[in-house]
């Protein structure tokens, strides 16, 4: 067996391998080197801490979702409203294989890596900011007489609901019922959606390390 030390990429390639193949519970440096054909301490060598290996994950991943968020929401020239940005967000969430199968098919090993790294290292946090809506009220995306605490609430459980219920194929319609609902309901009326796309951008900007979002 080599001895060659692997690097962070390819640890962290095999760490999602596992996660996404066999779950949480299976992740392991001895399971890591069984992968990379390598031995546990050289895995050890690059990540001495398991908590930062499973910290280097979240935060790529974080950093693939994001950059996939922000390109859509560029993209649209509605993409400065609630609806479209909240809409491309549980897409891209649902669709990263890695993400998917932590919330999907084993929340409770995210909750494990979530205990495992808290007070030990600091990993982005995904969920909906609660500036963000009301942020994007203030420059007139979202309708002035809506509670913005509120409909993030309602939110945010939907999103968990999704993630409990694995709708699978049933994606699509979900994300299109929330994007309905928030456009007669939240968005604002109007022709310009940069404000949006800008505000949006500073909080996505916010969840990675600089300068990774783009």
């Amino acid at each position: 067996m080599t001895t060659t030390t692997p690097t962070v990429d390819e640890i962290l390639d095999a760490a999602a391998t596992i996660i996404i193949g066999d779950g949480v519970a299976a992740l392991g440096y001895g399971t890591l080197a069984e992968r990379l054909g390598t031995t546990p301490d050289a895995v050890a060598n690059v990540f001495p801490l398991f908590a930062g290996l499973l910290a280097a994950l979240l935060t790529r991943g974080t950093v693939e979702l994001v950059r996939v968020i922000i390109d859509s929401v560029d993209r649209d020239p509605r993409g400065g409203l609630p609806s479209r940005i909240f809409g491309y967000a549980l897409h891209a969430v649902y669709e990263h294989p890695l993400a998917r199968a932590l919330y999907l098919a084993d929340p409770e090993g995210l909750t494990r890596i979530m205990r495992a790294v808290d007070g030990v290292v600091t990993v982005p946090d995904l969920s909906i900011h609660p500036g963000l809506l009301p942020a994007l009220q203030d420059v007139g995306m979202a309708r002035a007489d809506i509670d913005p605490h509120a409909i993030t609430a309602v939110i945010s459980v939907l999103g968990s609901g999704v993630a409990m219920t694995a709708p699978g194929q049933s994606l699509d319609a979900v994300s299109a019922g929330l994007t309905a609902m928030l456009e007669r309901a939240v968005d604002a009326d109007v022709v310009d959606t940069t404000p949006g796309k800008l505000t949006f951008a500073r909080y996505a900007e916010a969840l990675v390390p600089c300068g990774s979002a783009h």
